[in-house]
């Protein structure tokens, strides 16, 4: 075969066939025929005798000579050693060789694209040499000459595999979109924005005949035009699918109205113009959408897309908090939302931290326009950057029953632990469960702090409200109420009790009341104006933390008040255990209520878990503690300790100047979020369920009254 000299110029062949110009088809007989924008025509395949062949013609080199090789080229290959049937190799010495094998070698043919028009044909293998055919599975497609085919390719069959759909990617394909049959989009909206790019994009004008959450069939507006597209929903797959479109293109005339050129799609399409030259005027954008759309726009069309911007989010985390909250605070966050109860209405979120002294640590907090899944995932993705969150292993989460919010975090920290808020779920079981001892014996299975143990059914209820063992509080209420223990049977332990709770947060607590005392604390600033609350919360915030700087001056002991309350509770309680040294650090306690613990000083543990739980000695390790004459702070866990204190309420949150003293910019002011005013009275006081405490210290118990003359009755509220 023929070399191309050293002088000799290599032919420009690009990435792409279409650039070049050359076009791809298949024989009868299996072969591939190239013609490349010279005119070169050549054809790669098998032969009759099974040998792999090239033939080559030349109709027209570009330069209006016509060039035909005098007997062409033909190349010869056995199965083996590479010889024809004749034991001989014949090579023609020409150019057009080597151009052949440059569009073998340069062009990339994908195997699994589909060709719109071409059907190939059935072909038996029977009919096809077995030694002859060649099978590829590299991505690489190197050469189509059997001198250079590897030795582990030969004497197989190369295999084309057609994907019977293609997937919509909106990144890449929302410039120019086609539409085939079986194509997938990943949702209506996608496929929707799709029919409006091509409408404009082709200056037709269609409309959607059908339009709902299932299925979309978009239609051209021409009584004479029979193209449409018809898209439907897939459960199995959870996709749109297009399941039947015309064969046909538009027969109808392009039109230069367009309806779907409006305010709306010129101000998602030149959004960062218009924030890049704030100036940018209706001459300078009609120019720009003539020449991307060949369609005029109206001068309201400009004001309406030159509108200043919607507030709709605002994300807050202060320096100070986020740095205090990583320096000393245990890793636990209590999620949950409030209302905002002002003239426009939406949703603050916030996340709360515990400090050392068991009280709230706010960390952020955010205005939304509402609460829901896209919006909780919004602001635990900013919250776990200023955070660090890089894994979720050493986090926990402390929410209530929010749907939107448990997907939030179990696709952004699906390794954390997550904890539901007990009274929400209380709230949630007495809707069919409203016995009082019910309500006692479930809050007993959730204080449980060990999950395994034996079930003793001689105890009465009294004394079943204090066991640890959560295998025999549920074995309680099963006994009381089947449907109960079902209900309650079917939640996750991990979630509400704290025998399967981690221990690395060391915090019990059950409830989100953390945030619940945040939100109490700012309910004045919660019907105030977005930037007035906003600035009422800070103030707050900075007050607060110069606050505890001072009451940290006050500590006369090494942990906190409320700390040393809990020791002083826990101090009386060890009068009733009787510990018996073992030998090292170990001990075995016993109670007076006949259970047993061992306690081992030295990993700070018991078998009761509570230790473990909070990181503050329990009674058992109490009286173990006090029988060796030890000091029980040293078993105290850092995160109690004043350092630990500091640490979290050192940073500053300084103050700012007054809005009259604000740097200008240049942007556009943003406009009042958009409220939509809902039917009724607005309310601002929230429903309090059947259990909770007024305003003045009363629950919320209906009774009934009497009328006396008609003795009729009807319930009221005291």
């Amino acid at each position: 075969m023929s070399l191309r000299g050293e002088g000799e110029d290599q032919p420009a062949y690009g990435e792409s066939d279409e650039e070049n110009g050359v076009g791809i088809g298949i024989g009868t007989q299996g072969d591939f025929e190239f013609v490349d924008a010279q005119g070169v025509e050549s054809t790669v395949g098998t032969g009759n005798e099974g040998e792999e062949s090239v033939h080559v013609g030349a109709t027209n080199c570009g330069d209006g000579n016509e060039t035909v090789p005098e007997e062409g080229v033909v190349v010869n290959e056995g199965a083996s050693e590479g010889r024809d049937a004749a034991g001989e190799t014949e090579i023609v010495e020409s150019d057009s060789e080597q151009e052949v094998e440059d569009i073998a070698t340069n062009t990339m043919v994908d195997p699994t694209a589909s060709w719109p028009g071409f059907h190939p044909p059935n072909i038996p293998r029977d009919e096809l040499h077995s030694e002859s055919d060649v099978e590829d599975d590299s991505d690489d497609l190197s050469s189509l000459d059997g001198d250079v085919l590897d030795e582990e390719h030969k004497g197989k069959r190369r295999q084309f595999v057609k994907k019977d759909y293609h997937e919509f990617n909106p990144n890449h394909d929302m410039d120019e979109p086609k539409f085939t049959p079986g194509m997938i989009f990943a949702s209506g909206d996608v496929f929707k924005r799709a029919i409006r790019a091509y409408v404009v994009k082709h200056r037709r004008e269609v409309k959607f005949a059908k339009n709902d959450p299932n299925r979309v069939r978009a239609v051209c507006k021409a009584h004479n035009c029979k193209w449409f597209v018809f898209a439907s929903w897939l459960d199995d797959k959870k996709t749109f699918k297009v399941k039947s479109m015309s064969d046909e293109e538009h027969t109808c005339a392009m039109s230069f109205k367009n309806s779907f050129v409006n305010s709306k799609m010129m101000a998602e399409k030149y959004v960062n113009q218009f924030r890049a030259n704030p100036a940018w005027n209706y001459e300078g954008m009609n120019q720009q959408l003539r020449t991307d759309t060949n369609v005029d726009a109206y001068l309201w069309q400009y004001y309406r897309a030159y509108e200043n911007p919607y507030f709709k989010r605002l994300y807050v985390c202060l320096e100070a908090l986020k740095c205090g909250w990583k320096a000393g605070c245990r890793p636990i966050v209590g999620l949950d939302g409030c209302f905002i109860k002002g003239h426009h209405r939406g949703k603050l979120l916030t996340a709360v931290g515990v400090d050392h002294n068991n009280q709230m640590y706010p960390i952020a907090y955010a205005s939304v326009e509402s609460e829901c899944g896209e919006t909780w995932r919004w602001f635990l993705e900013l919250l776990g950057q200023d955070l660090g969150i890089n894994h979720s292993h050493g986090i926990s989460w402390v929410t209530d029953k929010h749907k939107g919010l448990i997907d939030a975090i179990a696709e952004l920290f699906p390794k954390s632990e997550h904890r539901h808020c007990v009274k929400h779920l209380h709230n949630n079981f007495k809707v069919q469960h409203k016995e009082l001892m019910l309500k006692q014996l479930m809050w007993a299975a959730a204080k449980s702090t060990t999950s395994q143990g034996r079930v003793n059914t001689c105890f009465n209820f009294s004394l079943i409200v204090f066991q640890c063992n959560f295998e025999q509080q549920m074995h309680v209420i099963r006994g009381e109420n089947q449907a109960a223990y079902q209900w309650l049977a079917e939640k996750d332990p991990t979630n509400w009790t704290r025998a399967h709770m981690k221990e690395f947060p060391k915090c019990d607590m059950l409830c989100n009341n953390m945030c619940e005392a945040f939100n109490s604390a700012i309910v004045q600033a919660r019907d105030k104006p977005v930037i007035t609350l906003m600035e009422m919360v800070r103030n707050y915030l900075m007050s607060r933390m110069a606050k505890k700087r001072k009451e940290l001056k006050k500590w006369n002991h090494p942990i906190g008040p409320k700390m040393m309350r809990y020791l002083k509770k826990v101090k009386l309680a060890s009068s009733c255990c009787n510990p018996r040294f073992c030998g090292g650090k170990s001990y075995q306690v016993r109670c007076f209520d006949s259970e047993q613990y061992v306690v081992d000083l030295e990993t700070h543990s018991c078998a009761c878990r509570k230790w473990q739980l909070i990181g503050i000695p329990c009674m058992h390790a109490f009286s173990c503690i006090n029988l060796m004459n030890l000091d029980v702070y040293d078993f105290v866990h850092p995160f109690y300790k004043k350092e630990a204190y500091l640490a979290a309420y050192s940073p500053i949150i300084h103050g700012i100047n007054g809005p009259n003293m604000w740097a200008k910019t240049k942007n556009r002011p943003v406009q009042c979020p958009q409220f939509k005013k809902q039917r009724g009275r607005p309310k601002k006081a929230r429903k309090l369920q059947s259990d909770e405490m007024r305003s003045g210290g009363e629950n919320k118990v209906e009774e009934k009254l009497h009328c006396g003359e008609m003795q009729q009755v009807r319930s009221g509220r005291p």
